[in-house]
C-alpha cells in the first residue's frame, strides 16, 4: 500500500511539473560494412533482423558502411553486375547505407543505375554529385524511429589524391572533399536530432579522430579498415563500430531511451554463422549462385596454398602471360587468403582478383623500378610502410629507418640486362593509374584481365605445387 501511495504522489507530481512518465524503449541498429559481395551469410542476417524486428518494445534500423560489391564472381560477374546484392539487400531491409570506394568499380552509370533499384536510402555528404549521374543522392538523412529523432551524415575516404581508391575515371565527375572539413559544416546536425550518427567509410583510424575532433557525433558506424571491434570503442565520448569484412559477423548496438532522451549505448558483434538461415533468402542465395560455368574446374593444387604462395602464382601469371621479364601485383588486388587442395574453379580464380584489372606493360630501368617501390611504400594510406607491390622476376629488399620509412632499396636477384637498360615490366591497370611512379598511367593495356591470365597459367601447369618462397624482405 505504501508504495501505491508513493507512486500516485509521483505521479501528481509529475503531471503538476506539466510532465508526464515516458515509457523506455530500445533501438537496435543492426550494422555491417565491407561486405564485398559475400552472399552466403545473408539469410542468417536476416534471420537475426527478423528476431529484432519482432520483439516487443523494440525498433531497429539496418545500416550499412559501404564496398558492398567486388569480392565474389556470382555478384560481379552476375548478368547485372553486382545487382544480386541490392536485391539481397532490399530482402534484408536495409535503411540507410553510404558509399565505399569500391562502389565505383565499374563507374559512376552502374553506380547510379543500382543505386535507383535500392529501397533503402543512399546518402554521400563530403561530395557534390551536381551534374552527375548521382545528382539524386542526398547528402544526410534525417529519420524517426520509436520517438527518437536520428540524423545520419555519410562519409567516404579520400585518400588517393583527394578521391576515394581507384581510378579516377570511374568516379564520372564526383568532386570530393575532406571528411573532416565537411563533418565540421554539418556539426549542428547534432542540435536538430536526438541521436546523431556518422556512416563512415573512412578506416578505423580515421574514425578516431573523427571522434576526438567531432563530439557531436554520437556514433560511428565504419568501415574501409576491415577492423573488428568486437565491443565498439569509446572515443572522446563517442562509440566507433566495425564489424570486419565479408559478412562475417553483423553489428549490433542497442540504444536505450525515453523521451526523446538517449540513457545508455551498448554495441556487439554477432558471429552469423551461429545464426539460423531465414528459408526464403537461402533459396534466393542459391538461386544467385546456380552458375554452372563458374563451377568449370581449370586445374588443381597438391597443398593448401596461404597468401604467400597466391601472391607468387599470380604474379607469375601476370609475367607469363605477356612475356614480362618483371611483374608486380599488389597484395590489395588479392581478395582471398587461402585455396585449399584439390580442384581449382573459375570462381575461385575470379574471386582472387575480382576487380577486372587489366595487364599493363612498362619499359623501366631498374631505378625507375626502384622509384615505385619507395614511392608506394612510403605513401600514405591503408597500405603504406608494408608490404605491398609483390613481384615475379625479381626480389627486392627495403632498408628502413626508426619511425618506419624506407630509405633504400636493394635487388637481390634480378632478370639478365636488357638492351637499352629497360626492363619489360607488368602491372595492373590500376597500379598503373592510381600508383606514383615516372610513367604513371602512361603504359600500353594489353587488355588481358588478371584473372583470365591466372586461369590460363593454372590450366597449363596444373598440379601446382604451391611456392611459399617469400620474394620480398623489410628490413
Amino acid at each position: 500500500m505504501r508504495n501505491l501511495t508513493a507512486l500516485f504522489a509521483l505521479l501528481i507530481l509529475l503531471a503538476g511539473c506539466g510532465g508526464s512518465p515516458s515509457e523506455t524503449r530500445k533501438l537496435i541498429i543492426v550494422s555491417t560494412n565491407d561486405i564485398h559481395s559475400h552472399i552466403d551469410n545473408f539469410p542468417a542476417l536476416v534471420t537475426l533482423l527478423e528476431d529484432y524486428r519482432s520483439a516487443e518494445g523494440v525498433d531497429v534500423i539496418y545500416l550499412d558502411a559501404g564496398d558492398r560489391w567486388t569480392g565474389s564472381p556470382y555478384v560481379d560477374m552476375a548478368p547485372e553486375q553486382y545487382k544480386p546484392v541490392v536485391d539481397l539487400l532490399n530482402a534484408a531491409g536495409l535503411d540507410v547505407a553510404t558509399f565505399g570506394n569500391h562502389e565505383w568499380d565499374n563507374g559512376n552509370n552502374l553506380l547510379a543505375k543500382r543505386v535507383s533499384e535500392a529501397g533503402f536510402v543512399n546518402i554521400l555528404t563530403n561530395a557534390d554529385v551536381s551534374g552527375t549521374d548521382l545528382d539524386f543522392v542526398p547528402t544526410h538523412y534525417i529519420t524517426e524511429a520509436g520517438g527518437l529523432r536520428l540524423g545520419f551524415t555519410g562519409m567516404v575516404t579520400t585518400a588517393v589524391d583527394g578521391h576515394p581508391d581507384g581510378k579516377l575515371e570511374n568516379f564520372g565527375g564526383v568532386t570530393f572533399h575532406d571528411p573532416f572539413e565537411t563533418a565540421g559544416r554539418y556539426a549542428a546536425l547534432a542540435d536538430s536530432v536526438d541521436l546523431y550518427i556518422l556512416i563512415s567509410h573512412l578506416g578505423f583510424t580515421e574514425d578516431s579522430l573523427m571522434a576526438l575532433a567531432r563530439p557531436e557525433i554520437d556514433i560511428i558506424i565504419g568501415g574501409h579498415s576491415h577492423t573488428l571491434l568486437p565491443q565498439g570503442r569509446e572515443i572522446g565520448g563517442t562509440l566507433v563500430t566495425q564489424t570486419g569484412k565479408n559478412l562475417q559477423y553483423a553489428g549490433v548496438t542497442e540504444i536505450t531511451h525515453s523521451g526523446g532522451r538517449v540513457l545508455g549505448i551498448d554495441n556487439r558483434v554477432v558471429l552469423l554463422d551461429t545464426v539460423a538461415h531465414e528459408p526464403a533468402v537461402a533459396a534466393m542465395v542459391a538461386e544467385i549462385k546456380n552458375e554452372p560455368e563458374l563451377l568449370e574446374v581449370v586445374g588443381s593444387v597438391t597443398a593448401d596454398m596461404d597468401k604467400l604462395a597466391l601472391m607468387n602464382l599470380f604474379s607469375d601469371a601476370m609475367r607469363d602471360a605477356v612475356g614480362a621479364d618483371i611483374a608486380f601485383h599488389n597484395m590489395g588486388g588479392m581478395r582471398i587468403d587461402h585455396l585449399h587442395a584439390g580442384p581449382v574453379t573459375k570462381a575461385e580464380v575470379y574471386a582472387a582478383e575480382p576487380f577486372g584489372n587489366t595487364i599493363v606493360v612498362h619499359y623501366m630501368t631498374l631505378a625507375e623500378v626502384s622509384e615505385l617501390l619507395l614511392n608506394k611504400f612510403n605513401s600514405t594510406g591503408k597500405e603504406s610502410h608494408t608490404l605491398d607491390l609483390y613481384p615475379s622476376g625479381i626480389e627486392y629488399m627495403i632498408i628502413t629507418d626508426e619511425e618506419g620509412n624506407a630509405t633504400d632499396l636493394f635487388f637481390e636477384s634480378t632478370p639478365l640486362d636488357p638492351p637499352g637498360g629497360r626492363f619489360k615490366v607488368a602491372l595492373s591497370d590500376y597500379v598503373d593509374s592510381v600508383y606514383k611512379h615516372p610513367y604513371t598511367g602512361q603504359g600500353a593495356d594489353s587488355g588481358l584481365r588478371i584473372a583470365f591470365a591466372a586461369e590460363r597459367y593454372i590450366e597449363r601447369i596444373s598440379p601446382i605445387a604451391p611456392d611459399n618462397h617469400m620474394r620480398v624482405i623489410i628490413r
